[in-house]
């Protein structure tokens, strides 16, 4: 029986083609999750400004300096 192959199709038990992609994907996702990281400590460290909340304000930015250091921003 005639059956369709399509290139991003990985058959079992062959190898799986190395892609060029690997890389540049991996990287757009480390900066998309730094970046969701980052607009939500934001977020957060707002609410505490308003509410006055100083020792959350404290907590949330040491988090938020922590962030970009492991990020290097």
């Amino acid at each position: 029986m005639y059956e369709k192959h399509y290139p991003h199709e990985v058959a079992f038990g062959q190898p799986e083609e190395k892609s060029s992609y690997g890389p540049l994907a991996q990287m757009i996702l480390e900066q998309a999750i730094f970046l969701y990281q980052k607009n939500k400590l934001m977020e957060k460290i707002d609410e505490a400004l308003v509410t006055k909340n100083k020792e959350l304000f404290l907590e949330l930015s040491a988090q938020y300096n922590e962030l970009l250091k492991k990020y290097g921003a």
